[in-house]
């Protein structure tokens, strides 16, 4: 398997697609993952430790993902870190192992790898090349350095080549693709015939009878709505939030301006001259000298770079990388552009890519903003800095007061708060307090009413707090008849409807099964009917669920004929008849979805030996969880 994959591992980053911050554990970096702190790790794999710190780092982001897809619906129990710590530990591990591997393997990403995956990637372009400012504005968004950022891409990159170098290693066989086209493209013929619900339904009559029978049978699902009305304090930031003075903001805005990491940024083009097989090193320079000689009379740059230069990304751009400010590209080339005015070409320049004439374009000066345009920002992140420190003291003394406190005066008066009342809420409402999901179930929880305890402290958002006391419960109760009665005749319709439906379409079937004509029996019947020929798994035009239970059916002998019933979402039945199968031939694929077919069983063929040969790695690997 290693021969597999240092077989594969060529060209492998520039095949990586790269989402805005990569996949979620690289996040990490090497450094948390080989964490030498005397604290116990979390875990060992193979004699590498995994920090803890890495460990509560994914756990804290598993914890922002799902509160950003799901916002204050969320059930607070899915945020617990006992249920969040194996999968991120996993993930980790996993990482770990990977990493590994391509270290056995001798698997590297070079400096000049990142730098060009970077420059190309269009969440740090604008106008369609590389901004440095944008890159850097970005990163800081995301808490990172540039340094931190190129660590983490490195450790994905070097992931993804061993992921890809297993996936690279499978093929599909002509034998395989005969049998995923026999299937895949398998045709059928049916007929069926539709009983529609409605006519039935609105043809039926209930009894009063009838409905006071259901009625004692389902009274549980006539049920007035539980309520509830509760006392509460509520904690905001904005409860803390004191003046902030001019010099404070002045000092703030100079502190800003001081630590900002925007540079000057340099617009840079190149030519790269790569070192060809069997190209002694005095035949090298002979192309670079004649280059050199055509730029000294006047040649135009970008036109010698579409020629000459071996990277082919920035050749079709005349040369042309994008900004940088001094971090982008290798030590040299940064060196030698520092030395460079505007329209000025380098002297040759050798880094690990190859030899580089470089040539300056322009130059673009920082534009900070000024005080007045940061003013509102500014204050308002005083504001914060000022409140959260007091917000947090009272939300902890809250939670002493609240434990044993009966009732909600007392730790309200302790804190100088008001205690709120709630209007009577029913369960079913989804607005104001109770569109806070823990305040739901917090209201409604059986234990805190039967024992009169206070709610815990409830996060409602970043910086917004609030507990709860139950101060009345109305439990639900049966509904009058009367109230109801027009929800039971319906249902008993419904329900006798869908019965005589049903009834209906299985007599259908046994005469279709018999032989009789589809196309007759719909006619007697006063039913409608569709013949469909030719007909694919994926068939436009008719509904997906028939077609499911279709190419379920087996195919029908000579003297028999094969029939289903089948309820559809709209409560329609259906009888139908499968009249015949056609296996699919691969002769008969033309060439694009041949290869669709193809690609389609390779890469279920390369998941299940990269998925086989991790749970290999795993078992054979000396993992220890603390």
């Amino acid at each position: 398997m290693l021969q597999n994959i240092r077989d594969n591992i060529q060209g492998t980053a520039a095949k990586v697609v790269i989402a805005l911050i990569v996949v979620p554990f690289a996040l990490f970096g090497i450094d948390s993952l080989f964490n030498t702190s005397s604290q116990t790790p979390a875990a060992v794999v193979n004699g590498e430790k995994i920090s803890q710190q890495a460990l509560a780092q994914a756990v804290a982001l598993q914890k922002r993902r799902l509160l950003n897809m799901m916002g204050d619906n969320i059930d607070p129990s899915m945020l617990d870190d006992s249920l969040l710590r194996q999968p991120a530990l996993d993930a980790l591990i996993k990482q770990q192992l990977l990493l590994q591997v391509a270290d056995e393997a001798g698997m590297t990403v070079s400096n000049q790898q990142l730098n060009n995956l970077i420059v190309t990637m269009p969440q740090f372009m604008e106008d369609g090349r590389f901004s440095q400012q944008r890159y850097e504005q970005i990163l800081r968004f995301q808490g990172y350095s540039s340094a931190f950022f190129k660590q983490m891409l490195r450790s994905d990159l070097t992931v993804q080549q061993v992921s890809d170098a297993i996936a690279g290693s499978s093929f599909v066989t002509e034998a395989q693709l005969q049998q995923a086209a026999k299937l895949l493209h398998e045709t059928r013929d049916f007929q069926y015939i539709t009983v529609p619900l409605a006519p039935i339904e609105s043809g039926l009559k209930v009894s009063d009878a009838e409905v006071s029978t259901w009625y004692q049978a389902n009274s549980q699902q006539y049920l007035s709505d539980e309520k509830v009305r509760f006392s509460y304090i509520e904690l905001d930031e904005a409860q803390f939030i004191e003046p902030v003075s001019e010099q404070d903001i002045e000092r703030e805005y100079q502190s800003v301006i001081e630590s900002s990491q925007v540079k000057t940024e340099r617009e840079v083009a190149h030519i790269l001259f790569e070192q060809q097989d069997g190209e002694s090193a005095e035949a090298l320079a002979a192309r670079i000298a004649k280059v050199q000689a055509e730029l000294a009379g006047g040649a135009d740059f970008a036109a010698l770079a579409k020629a000459n230069s071996s990277d082919l990304g920035s050749a079709e751009e005349g040369g042309v990388l994008g900004f940088t400010s001094g971090d982008s590209f290798p030590e040299s080339f940064e060196a030698a552009l520092l030395d460079l005015n505007v329209g000025d070409v380098s002297a040759p320049v050798v880094t690990d890519a190859g030899t580089h004439l470089i040539k300056l374009l322009s130059v673009r000066e920082p534009e900070l903003p000024s005080l007045a345009e940061m003013r509102d920002e500014i204050k308002a992140r005083l504001e914060h800095q000022n409140a959260q420190p007091k917000l947090i003291a009272a939300v902890e003394e809250l939670r002493d007061l609240v434990f044993n406190a009966e009732g909600l005066v007392m730790p309200a008066k302790e804190l100088g708060l008001e205690v709120q009342q709630s209007s009577v809420l029913s369960r079913s409402e989804t607005s104001g307090l109770f569109a806070h999901e823990s305040v739901r179930k917090a209201a409604f929880n059986a234990e805190l009413r039967e024992q009169k305890l206070n709610s815990e402290v409830l996060e409602l958002s970043e910086g917004q707090y609030l507990v709860l006391h139950v101060d009345e419960y109305q439990a639900p109760e049966a509904l009058p008849l009367e109230q109801v009665r027009e929800q039971i005749v319906k249902a008993i319709k419904r329900d006798n409807a869908f019965r005589l439906a049903e009834e209906k379409a299985k007599s259908l079937a046994e005469k279709l099964a018999a032989g009789q004509s589809a196309e007759k029996l719909a006619k007697d019947e006063v039913l409608s009917w569709e013949a469909v020929i030719d007909a694919k798994r994926n068939k436009l035009g008719v509904d997906s669920n028939l077609l499911k239970k279709v190419f379920s059916m087996t195919k029908p002998l000579a003297d028999a004929h094969s029939v289903a019933t089948l309820k559809q979402d709209n409560g329609d039945w259906v009888a139908v008849s499968l009249i015949d199968v056609e296996p699919g031939q691969l002769q008969s694929i033309d060439g694009t979805v041949r290869k669709e077919l193809q690609n389609t069983l390779a890469n279920s063929q390369a998941s299940k030996q990269f998925s086989a040969y991790f749970n290999s790695l795993w078992s054979n690997a000396e993992v220890k969880i603390n």
